[in-house]
């Protein structure tokens, strides 16, 4: 974790360190008779503050303000200059990084077009036109060339020198690895090429043949081929720097210019922005085809992550690709696909004629192509093939259709799945799921059925007399309630054995069960005693039906070979406020009533 910066202590350094550039330049310019092309602690300022958050920039600004009268104290500057001189100093700098703040915004400098990089240039010459307007009327030498040069001097300074000192502030801010969209120092192979053309600066302003001039720029063209735009600001640099090396003593800055030294740097810094006005556009060109390399590279990059995962995908999941063109019959399969249909991928892109693979001929297959042949949303189907040395399998297609700008089918893309395991899953779980269901339904009928007679057990019995009332309340309908047991059952059991007793009793059901109507219910509520429900029933036809059912007992227990049984009727007619209870109790009074009557006979309750 970095340490907080200290701004206001930076700020003391950054002020020390104008005040040496100053005084270096004034130095140059009194006791060596040199001329220097940058003014470089205006160089300083602009990268301090282009480095620096807008809330701290006013420290910065208060220091090279108090350094620059502190400059002025020491040559002995009048109180009104000083003041012009610090506001110059110090105005300068914040235009040039305010407009070039707006017109990078958020972007690195490797981002920018040439529009940005011309507005950036010009926003430095605004910066020293606007320091040399302030400072004019305290310059104590006349004419215009001083005023010329410090607005050249001081440009050159903000687009030459400052880009080099952000480059470095970066460089150690990040500790020499720079941040995504940071500015790096260029590597040392560039170095070598700014020494070189330092060292052929020198040759060519020391000779007096013009013509050799364009090998600097030659040289400069090639440094900015190489490494980008700030090696341009690089070669300009070394440039300027010889330049004042060969105006020391009062000289020309160039051999080859018979002026007036402060005339001749003029020129020469004219050439230098004619330099840096050859090397922009070819640096803009640059960045933006190092951008689309970049952009290039992580999209191949990504390419090539998602085809991995792709393959990866397909291999898992069993998943093959397949286009097809139906104009020329061509196919173009890819692994995968060659090993679901259970062929050797070695083929090649297309695999050749299919048909014998297909148990149909690929009728199947063509017939929903050719059915899809015009949709514009993406379709699915199956269809069956039957590979070498395997068992017939079921493939699902999904496909989506390209077509041409006329309309007509171009190609059609597949992905193919092979679902046979998933349909064998599936009929075995639609057979598993058809048997639960009647093993529920053998369970719900033995859960509600009496084992012996086949008939409801009384929990059935009971819950279809709870609906018939229901019914009866709801829609004010009849329904009447026939209760029956066999007479003298027991003496039955004892004189014949329990086995004949079951049999009388599935005897006696039967003939219920044939006596009741479809919509009737016949329960046994348990031993020898059964209940009949008959919905939307009145009292004469309850009567009637029981009177049937004891008289067809009566002759029908006779038959094969069972001892003869009559029974007991008793039958009732649920009335409104009667619940099962109450009903139940009823038809049992009447039931009883029957029986002390003398047996087979047919009773109402009272």
């Amino acid at each position: 974790m970095k340490r907080p910066i200290n701004h206001k202590a930076l700020a003391v350094l950054v002020a020390l360190a104008w005040f040496a550039l100053a005084a270096g330049s004034s130095w140059l310019m009194v006791d060596g008779e040199s001329i220097p092309l940058f003014w470089v602690p205006g160089a300083l300022a602009v990268a301090v503050l282009f480095s620096t958050p807008s809330s701290e920039r006013i420290a910065y600004l208060l220091g090279i303000a108090a350094a620059s009268i502190a400059l002025s104290t020491f040559n002995g500057t009048s109180p009104p200059a000083m003041i012009g001189y610090a506001l110059a100093n110090a105005a300068e700098p914040l235009v040039v990084v305010v407009l070039a703040k707006r017109i990078m915004g958020r972007r690195p400098f490797a981002s920018l077009n040439l529009r940005d990089l011309t507005l950036l240039f010009m926003s430095a010459v605004l910066g020293g036109a606007v320091g040399s307007v302030i400072s004019s009327p305290f310059q104590d030498v006349g004419g215009w060339e001083p005023g010329a040069w410090r607005i050249l001097a001081t440009s050159l300074a903000s687009a030459v020198v400052a880009p080099l000192l952000v480059s470095l502030f970066a460089w150690v801010n990040s500790r020499g690895a720079p941040r995504r969209g940071e500015t790096r120092l260029l590597p040392t192979g560039f170095w070598i090429y700014a020494l070189a053309i330092f060292a052929l600066s020198l040759l060519v302003l020391k000779t007096s043949i013009v013509s050799l001039t364009p090998l600097v720029l030659a040289a400069l063209v090639f440094s900015v081929v190489r490494y980008g735009q700030l090696a341009a600001s690089t070669g300009v640099f070394a440039f300027g720097v010889a330049a004042t090396f060969q105006s020391h003593g009062g000289k020309s800055p160039a051999a080859f210019l018979d002026f007036p030294q402060i005339q001749s740097a003029l020129i020469v810094q004219g050439l230098m922005l004619l330099m840096l006005a050859t090397c922009l556009p070819l640096a803009a060109l640059l960045m933006r085809h190092n951008r689309l390399a970049l952009r290039l590279k992580a999209r191949n990059a990504r390419m090539r992550e998602n085809l991995l995962m792709l393959n990866m995908a397909e291999e898992i999941g069993r998943i093959g690709r397949w286009r097809y063109d139906p104009r020329s019959g061509a196919q173009d399969w890819s692994r995968q696909m060659y090993l679901i249909n259970g062929l050797n991928p070695a083929r090649g892109r297309d695999p050749g004629d299919l048909m014998s693979l297909l148990p149909d001929g690929g009728e199947e297959l063509f017939s929903n192509l050719a059915h899809h042949a015009k949709d514009h949303a993406r379709y699915s189907f199956e269809y069956r093939i039957h590979p070498p040395h395997s068992d017939e399998r079921i493939l699902k297609m999904h496909a989506t259709n390209e077509f041409t700008p006329t309309g007509e089918l171009a190609c059609t893309f597949g992905v193919v799945m092979d679902v046979t395991e998933h349909h064998q899953r599936q009929e075995a779980l639609d057979k598993e799921r058809t048997r639960a269901m009647r093993l529920a339904a053998e369970a719900q009928y033995l859960a509600h059925t009496d084992p012996l007679t086949g008939l409801a057990n009384r929990r059935r019995t009971i819950t279809q007399l709870e609906k018939c009332i229901r019914r009866a309340q709801q829609g004010d309908r009849a329904l009447g309630l026939i209760s029956f047991d066999i007479d003298h059952f027991k003496r039955i059991n004892d004189e014949n054995g329990h086995q004949v007793g079951d049999e009388v009793l599935i005897r006696v059901a039967e003939l219920a069960r044939n006596q009741a109507r479809a919509s009737d219910l016949v329960g046994r509520m348990g031993g020898e005693e059964f209940i009949w429900i008959l919905p939307d029933v009145g009292e004469g036809e309850t009567k009637s039906a029981a009177e049937r059912l004891r008289g067809a007992v009566e002759e029908g227990s006779r038959e094969g070979g069972l001892p003869p049984v009559t029974i007991s009727v008793g039958f009732v007619l649920w009335r409104p406020g009667d619940d099962v209870g109450s009903v139940l109790a009823k038809v049992d009074a009447a039931l009883y009533a029957a029986k002390a009557g003398g047996r087979n006979t047919v009773q109402d309750a009272a």
